[in-house]
């Protein structure tokens, strides 16, 4: 074989076989960039989605209300028209009543109607002609109306004079005595939403808007009433589009949803009822609750076991809400393309680069060598900037280049580090101060003669800033035992090391000779130099028990009192005293309160207020008050038992609530003397 041949060979081989590996490398990179960058652009999307249904609905439910109250108001004055014209003469021409509650404006009214006793229909377009079956006083609009119900709502009908779909509104008209004469009535066009359609297109092309009835008589747990559903052509008449409302969101979102056949007759006929439900009760439930609050919001529930976003808010009328519904998957799927087309494009451009060497390769082997290397440049930069993230260094930025979308992934590369940095340097503080604060808490309680103790802390956050301790031989005084639980305003590191510096300020200080409101004068004296001026500060407890002559001794630094309960009396008392929290005046004395030790079998519990401020599914707090009947109903067990039955008890109240403030408790229980010995 001739050295031509060889080194053809040679430069075929530098040439193609680093090429195919590029371009399988190349692949595996995008796929990897374009995973990362879809789910993280979908989660972006999904938030934006919420945020744009929830301020849609909202000013939609504003203008909603406006206009209800507008065409209530019109219903009243056609009322009192209506029963004048009857009153003044037994005609019944209701031109000039309807012509006279006609309200100025933009404000478009559909049709004007009234149903007599006998059965007369008397309506607003002359020209109308009723089928002679109909008995508009069957219609459930009439039957509501003349009932007493007040103004009535109704579910989106077809008017019999215009023949197209409105909302009806109806009440009863009555002569001088009181008694009913009939039922008048008018009709709207339910316009409300289509003026959305635009914006909602941004989000999804299959979004729906209803006005519901979120609160409907007598039909528990059957979901949401459906008063109307925005026809994304108003002006069309009912039955143009070939398919009723019920079926275009059979269509679209899924059969199901809607139950009944949705073809709304209203004044023509009974309108049968249809129904907006999710799949999960639980979230129809929460729905709800926030609509009877007044609340609007954005929330995820599936229907037919697909996922939708729901945007809700109140219209102020008469227990109806806008709900606005799009599919969870559509707010996404500008991601999904996103991926796509990057994955694409850079396959194209491989292929492209693959053929033009090819083509060239016998005259230009070098130089085709030279433009796979340009190509693929900016990716084995990112690829070996990724590896150096990876060991820890976040200095490397890369320098964009390749054009298009690799010059793009480049510069998002170099934008994204710094947050990158950021979140792995919190993550490493956050590691770092739960190790303080683990370390701090004691493992376990000293035993300490003539008293049962139990304590835990339960952080609501990664670290927490509550603490306890229990030192013996206080002041250096056998027999003496201090205890203490304290609570650091707010939560992470700062609140940690704060916990840290009171609780070796406390240790120290109870070393030396001393009592409890010399101790903690002296321990807010050394921690206001830290803290003064700052807005952090700390509340504690500490109590002093002298098992020699029986008594104790606290001071209660701004926190909650301790709760003693007596056995022997059945009686609940609290170790209350004067104190601002430490750290808050730099030359400040604390005074302490003293009383007789507990008698054997009474419960000292000292707790932080993230225990009674707890709060349930339903809002109400935890309180103090089931507290005290859990240690009554143990107080004959261990400490170690109260305050086992105290947490399970809080955490059964709480349910799925997460706490938002650190849980601590320490049970102090004394001893019978014999059983001591």
């Amino acid at each position: 074989m001739s050295v031509r041949v060889r080194l053809f060979l040679l430069l075929l081989a530098l040439t193609v076989a680093p090429m195919l590996l590029m371009r399988l490398n190349g692949r595996v990179a995008m796929q990897t960039l374009a995973d990362h960058l879809t789910n993280r652009s979908a989660r972006l999307l999904v938030a934006k989605a919420k945020e744009q249904m929830l301020l849609l609905v909202q000013d939609h439910a504003q203008l909603w209300q406006k206009e209800g109250q507008l065409l209530q108001q019109t219903l009243r004055v056609q009322a009192v028209a209506v029963e004048d014209a009857l009153e003044a003469s037994r005609d019944t021409d209701l031109t000039e009543a309807y012509r006279l509650s006609t309200p100025p404006g933009d404000t478009p009214l559909r049709g004007q109607i009234t149903v007599l006793e006998d059965g007369r229909v008397i309506s607003s377009n002359e020209s109308a002609r009723m089928p002679r079956s109909f008995d508009a006083r069957q219609t459930i609009w009439y039957r509501l109306a003349q009932g007493g119900q007040g103004i009535v709502w109704t579910a989106p009908v077809i008017d019999p004079g215009t023949r197209r779909v409105g909302i009806t509104l109806s009440t009863a008209i009555k002569d001088a005595s009181g008694r009913v004469l009939g039922v008048t009535a008018l009709t709207a066009p339910f316009s409300i939403g289509g003026f959305s359609r635009e914006h909602m297109r941004s989000i999804s092309e299959r979004s729906k808007t209803f006005l519901v009835d979120y609160d409907p008589p007598d039909t528990p747990g059957q979901g949401f009433s459906i008063i109307g559903e925005a026809d994304p052509n108003p002006e069309e008449p009912a039955g143009a589009s070939g398919q009723s409302m019920g079926q275009g969101m059979g269509q679209s979102m899924g059969q199901g949803m809607m139950h009944g056949a949705g073809h709304g007759q209203g004044m023509l006929g009974l309108s049968a009822p249809r129904w907006l439900t999710p799949d999960d009760p639980i979230d129809m439930s929460l729905v709800r609750s926030d609509l009877k609050r007044g609340l609007s919001g954005v929330r995820q529930a599936e229907i037919n076991g697909k996922d939708y976003l729901w945007a809700y808010a109140p219209t102020g009328v008469k227990n109806t809400a806008l709900v606005l519904i799009a599919p969870k998957s559509d707010a996404a799927a500008d991601a999904e393309r996103a991926s796509e087309f990057i994955q694409t494009s850079f396959s194209e451009q491989l292929h492209l680069t693959l053929v033009i060497l090819l083509a060239a390769l016998l005259a230009v082997v070098a130089a085709a060598w030279f433009v796979a290397r340009g190509f693929t440049r900016p990716i084995t930069a990112l690829a070996e900037a990724w590896e150096k993230v990876a060991h820890g260094d976040f200095t490397v930025r890369v320098k964009p280049g390749g054009g298009g979308e690799i010059t793009a992934l480049g510069q998002s590369f170099n934008e994204m580090i710094p947050h990158l940095e950021e979140h792995t340097r919190l993550k490493h503080s956050m590691a770092l101060a739960r190790e303080v604060h683990r370390l701090l808490l004691p493992g376990t309680l000293p035993t300490v003669a003539g008293l049962d103790m139990a304590a835990r802390s339960i952080p609501c956050e990664d670290t927490g800033g509550d603490s306890y301790d229990v030192i013996p031989r206080a002041h250096g005084l056998p027999g003496l035992t201090a205890a203490m639980v304290g609570d650091v305003s707010g939560h992470g590191l700062d609140a940690a090391l704060l916990m840290a510096t009171a609780r070796a300020l406390v240790r120290m200080r109870v070393r030396q000779p001393g009592n409890a409101a010399q101790t903690i004068t002296d321990v807010s004296a050394l921690l206001a130099q830290d803290t003064y001026g700052t807005g952090r500060f700390m509340t504690m407890f500490y109590i002093e028990l002298d098992a020699r002559s029986r008594r104790m001794a606290w001071v209660r630094a701004g926190h909650d009192p301790a709760i003693l309960y007596r056995a022997g009396e059945d009686t609940f008392d609290e170790l209350h005293g004067q104190g601002v929290p430490l750290g808050v005046l730099e030359q400040r004395s604390f005074a302490q309160s003293e009383q007789a030790w507990p008698a054997p079998g009474d419960v000292l519990l000292i707790g932080s207020d993230g225990i009674w401020e707890a709060r349930g599914p339903d809002g109400t707090m935890f309180g103090k008050q089931r507290v005290r009947e859990v240690m009554r109903a143990n107080a004959s067990r261990s400490a170690a038992a109260i305050m086992e039955a105290v947490l399970e008890e809080l955490s059964a109240f709480q349910q799925d609530v997460p706490s938002a403030d650190d849980v601590t408790l320490l049970v102090l229980k004394p001893l019978n003397p014999e059983r001591n010995a």
